[in-house]
């Protein structure tokens, strides 16, 4: 396989440069930003100003995958208190002082040695990486390579697929005949498998400990140095066939593919992802129905889970748990606690798993729901608009009304506490709105939830098909979420309405996905919730759909 593989690309920090980190940052490079500042804090008030702040751009930039260019960093994170048209014009050269300050950067003879070898052997070189390419230039060695990424220029940093396939076109080849050399698995192999580059490389010296972060993925080759790569690409053979792996989608949408779509009867788990791959999916999402057992069939090596659905795995099924009102809603202190621990454990698993968002279901109103079913059989009695339909309407939101208050009171506790446990997580958590009306929330629980939890990490899942029904059945107004939450959405579940049946194919109902799509942040986390009945060619055609109204977008 290593003959068949045309382009190396190559992290840089960590990887080709060598770092030599001080303990704090040094005060006399900070000094010479202070003086061309001309501001009267001290270098180190100065220090303590820029690391504080730098934290949460990276918090941000971790969780968003997002990467702003230096102007807009030093502009809206580091110095956004400093006249911005000079912060703007000088932000390269604070961003240079700020990273010198660091500690010593450098490329060794033995890297050079290292890639004018690979180059000599036919190889095309190229980066992909969060560090400046500036060392390369100061190195002599910017020649070598017919790429250079920086996440800085490009906007989207590691693991998001999207720098990773952006090299590889550079280069003019596919992903998958390229290598990725890095030293960071969460970062480095995620990405990579999401883009379907076809071999991945990890650096570990000995001793190193740079990965602080979980990732279930294991490069194809280990190496302690990077000399050692040497043995790994002999000279290119031009003549050599294509990469064998397995089908590239035609596309690659930077969406994810519930598990809802896996039809556990006719489909293995391997064959679910595989067939999720060859509809151009960049990763999946385990939704709650999911057991201990399904869990473990899952090729977490190969397919990257970005996100996880509440309560994964199921070890109690989630019908038990809302049956048993073992719910984060509970009023009963100790059921309250089970659910609390079920959505630990949730989150837990989608740390283990470099996953970047966590689905929460918000509970429910126990009793007796038979309002909300006779609405329903009204509406496909062709009912709806009638005074029994109205009157009925009337009586169930009373009720709601009437039942609701203690519940949100319990999850507001609840949520207290899964918050501070998600802190340093790095996940979003996503409230979801759900399907049936009892469910929480409604439009003032969901108002009430977002005023309680500003953190930018914490926000609303909306479930496309489960508001459309709503909406449909008059108990909610889509438009009105939209106009009120729409900043807050940190993920989607899309999917279609044919009246009140949700989960179909996008473009077999009545979504409008056109609208919608102007009401998504770019940074939501889209995930497609369809049922198993759907064919692969009807999937086809609906992500199509999606993308030609805006919904999603192919790398």
């Amino acid at each position: 396989m290593q003959q068949q593989i045309r382009t190396i690309l190559f992290d840089l920090g960590g990887t080709l440069v060598q770092k030599l980190n001080h303990g704090s940052r040094d005060p006399v490079i900070i000094a010479e930003m202070v003086d061309f500042l001309k501001t009267s804090i001290s270098p180190a008030e100065m220090i303590n100003l820029l690391t504080r702040r730098e934290k949460e751009y990276k918090d941000w930039t971790y969780r968003s995958l997002e990467e702003l260019s230096y102007e807009d960093r030093w502009g809206q994170f580091l110095l956004p208190d400093y006249p911005q048209d000079f912060i703007r014009q000088n932000a390269a050269r604070l961003q240079a002082w700020w990273s010198d300050a660091r500690g010593r950067r450098w490329i060794s003879p033995e890297t050079i040695q290292t890639l004018q070898e690979l180059k000599r052997r036919g190889y095309t070189l190229g980066t992909v990486s969060h560090t400046s390419t500036r060392y390369l230039d100061d190195a002599g060695i910017r020649d070598l390579f017919k790429t250079t990424l920086q996440a800085a220029d490009f906007g989207k940093r590691k693991p998001h697929p999207a720098p990773f396939i952006a090299a590889a076109r550079g280069c003019g080849v596919s992903p998958a005949e390229c290598a990725y050399i890095g030293d960071r698995p969460s970062r480095d192999v995620i990405g990579s498998r999401e883009a379907g580059i076809g071999q991945v490389v990890i650096i570990t010296p000995p001793g190193d400990a740079r990965e602080e972060v979980p990732c279930p993925m294991q490069a194809d080759i280990i190496i302690r140095s990077l000399p050692e790569v040497l043995d790994y690409f002999p000279k290119v053979l031009w003549n050599a066939p294509a990469p064998h792996t397995e089908v590239a989608p035609a596309k690659l949408y930077d969406a994810a593919l519930s598990t809802m779509w896996w039809d556990k009867a006719a489909s293995s788990a391997a064959g679910f992802c595989a067939a999720g791959r060859r509809l151009g999916f960049a990763r999946f999402e385990l939704n709650h129905q999911v057991t201990p057992a399904e869990l473990e069939k899952f090729d977490l090596n190969r397919y990257h889970i970005g996100s996880v659905h509440d309560p994964c795995p199921a070890v109690i099924p989630n019908k038990q748990l809302e049956r048993e009102d073992k719910l984060i809603t509970s009023l009963d202190e100790a059921r309250r606690v089970v659910g609390v621990d079920t959505l630990k454990r949730t989150i837990e698993l989608a740390h283990q798993l470099g996953s970047r968002l966590v689905v929460i279901h918000p509970g429910r109103i126990p009793g007796d729901h038979s309002l909300d079913n006779r609405l329903r059989d009204l509406y496909r009695s062709g009912l709806k608009g009638t005074a029994e339909y109205d009157n009925l309407q009337k009586v169930l939101t009373d009720d709601r009304r009437e039942r609701s208050r203690p519940h949100l009171d319990a999850l507001l506790r609840s949520l207290e506490e899964i918050v501070q446990f998600s802190q340093d997580s790095g996940l979003f958590l996503g409230l979801e709105n759900r399907f049936h009306y009892y469910e929480l929330p409604v439009f003032d629980e969901m108002q009430t939830l977002l005023d309680a939890f500003p953190q930018p990490w914490v926000g609303w899942q909306l479930d496309v098909g489960h508001i459309q029904v709503h909406d449909t059945l008059g108990l909610m107004n889509l438009q009105q979420w939209l106009d009120a939450f729409s900043s807050r959405i940190v993920g989607v579940h899309l999917h279609d309405v044919a009246g009140i049946v949700d989960h179909q194919v996008p473009g077999s109902g009545e979504v409008d996905f056109s609208h919608l799509a102007q009401f998504l942040p770019q940074q939501a986390y889209r995930t497609l919730e369809i049922n198993s009945a759907v064919t692969f060619e009807e999937f086809s055609h609906g992500l199509l759909v999606l993308e030609k109204a805006g919904c999603i977008t192919s790398i």
